[in-house]
């Protein structure tokens, strides 16, 4: 041994022991510096940053930028209810929604009342249904009840909400300003096209209310039209305003005459209610005739008598689209289905009762989390960047998980992020964005062929959203540098 390095032995031994007590602190100081340095530059040195990155391999912690304190995750949040359905759920399990009677008397009269059994599948929207719509979807199953002899109920539809506890739950912490949006349309027990209804709007005669129309029927909006029509080139000031709960919505401001229709794709205040009506048409369309009403009940007994069956996408189909296009319906409606498949009934505090066992059989604290909603819409989730990253730790080998995430440079949300200086195809990660909060979580292959497992979180920062995600993005590929 060089005369510089010579330990007395007790000295040596405490050096070894500091060493393996680091670890790997050693590899981490000259990355987190750097990872600092670009967090303090320019704009971005005005955020909150958490960041938190381990090697896969090795186990070691490459960086440590405030990752044990709570942050807002926006859409990483995502990434627990996408970890929770992937472990309850097989990836090829779908959802069955079934229609069911009594019996069916000569004449193919049902003398009681038809039930359909909502089971909670948020599934019945276009991009999981090849294209169709859920409308086109619904029918399949009043088509299935007329081909199975059905032709006319003398009692009512009845709609069996009992696998949730509300049928429509309002998310926790959902604000007002985000309920007339089309990303904020609250989960149903019973779900049609994401439960959102369109509504075209068209200018008539100057001075005259704007013209409208709805996309689904019956309507599933009671219109109050404070709307005019505006002096040609005029610029369009036409808003729309929805209530909380209930079926009003109101026009407000106008369109300039000439101009062309615009559409809105609008939150339904009461999705349950309107995918019975769409369904009770849809029955009397292929020829099933309904003469009581629609009525909502809890844990109707089930009819011996199975008149139609309609399945929705699978499992593994959803999470995809969840995390490949950050869709919020899905997130919320797998959050709940997650407590409805542990506890036989979906609840947001039963879904956040999972999510503690969860985080328990993976070694993190409970307090390293707050949950509020499933999607990340709300600001009431915090979570700490090693918590995340540690979900992702134990996530890796589910298939469905790792492949639902979006691939940098290729699809969903990573599309056009890191598909420049040879990082396409090497990121796999769930973006996050709120005001004033950006996010990127995921895996990411270094140039030496090992795995990075990362949790970057900016938050409280008040200038471009844009700018914060070209950091994130460069903090990443340092990470892939190795």
């Amino acid at each position: 041994m060089h005369p510089r390095f010579a330990f007395p032995v007790p000295a040596l031994l405490l050096f070894c022991l500091w060493l393996i007590a680091s670890g790997g602190a050693l590899h981490a100081q000259p990355l987190n510096s750097q990872l600092q340095d670009l967090a303090n530059r320019g704009a971005a040195s005005r955020a909150v940053w958490g960041i938190y990155a381990v090697e896969l391999e090795s186990g070691n912690v490459l960086a440590d930028i405030n990752g044990t304190r709570l942050h807002v995750p926006a859409s990483n949040r995502k990434l627990v209810t996408t970890a929770l359905a992937a472990r309850r759920f097989r990836p090829d399990q779908r959802i069955e929604t079934e229609l069911r009677a009594e019996r069916l008397a000569s004449g193919g009269v049902v003398e009681g009342d038809l039930v359909l059994y909502a089971a909670g599948d948020p599934s019945w929207t276009a991009e999981l249904q090849s294209g169709r719509t859920g409308i086109a979807h619904l029918r399949t199953l009043a088509r299935a009840a007329h081909q199975a002899g059905l032709r006319r109920v003398e009692g009512d539809l009845v709609i069996d909400t009992g696998l949730f506890v509300e049928s429509e739950p309002l998310p926790p912490g959902w604000t007002w300003g985000n309920l007339d949006a089309s990303f904020a349309s609250r989960p149903g027990v019973l779900s049609l096209n994401r439960n959102l209804a369109g509504i075209t709007m068209r200018p008539s005669r100057q001075g005259d209310p704007v013209d409208f129309s709805h996309s689904v029927n019956p309507p599933p909006f009671d219109v109050v039209n404070r709307s005019r029509t505006l002096a040609a080139g005029s610029a369009p000031t036409l808003t729309i305003e929805r209530e909380l709960e209930g079926r009003t919505v109101t026009l407000v401001g106008g369109l300039p005459a000439g101009s062309d229709a615009v559409s809105r794709s609008v939150p339904v205040g009461t999705p349950v209610t309107m995918t019975a009506e769409v369904f009770r048409r849809l029955l009397a369309e292929e020829g099933v005739e309904v003469r009581g009403g629609i009525r909502f009940e809890r844990n109707v007994p089930k009819g011996s008598l199975v008149l139609g069956r309609l399945r929705g996408a699978t499992f593994g189909e959803m999470l995809t689209l969840c995390n490949e296009r950050s869709d919020n319906f899905i997130a919320e409606s797998l959050y709940l289905l997650c407590s409805a498949d542990r506890y036989g009934r979906g609840s947001y505090s039963g879904s956040q009762q999972l999510e503690v066992e969860f985080w328990r059989s993976i070694g993190v604290e409970p307090g390293d989390i707050r949950s509020a909603d499933g999607s990340g819409l709300s600001r009431e989730n915090a979570i700490t960047p090693q918590a995340l990253t540690e979900l992702l730790i134990h996530m890796r080998e589910v298939d469905s998980f790792y492949r639902s995430l979006p691939v940098s440079g290729r699809t969903g949300t990573m599309r056009f992020r890191l598909g420049t200086d040879g990082m396409i195809g090497r990121v796999r990660a769930k973006t996050g964005t709120l005001n004033g909060t950006a996010a990127l979580s995921g895996y990411v292959t270094t140039n030496s062929g090992n795995t990075v497992v990362f949790s970057i979180m900016a938050n409280n920062f008040t200038g471009s959203t844009a700018a914060i995600r070209t950091r994130i993005d460069e903090m990443v590929t340092a990470l892939a540098a190795r």
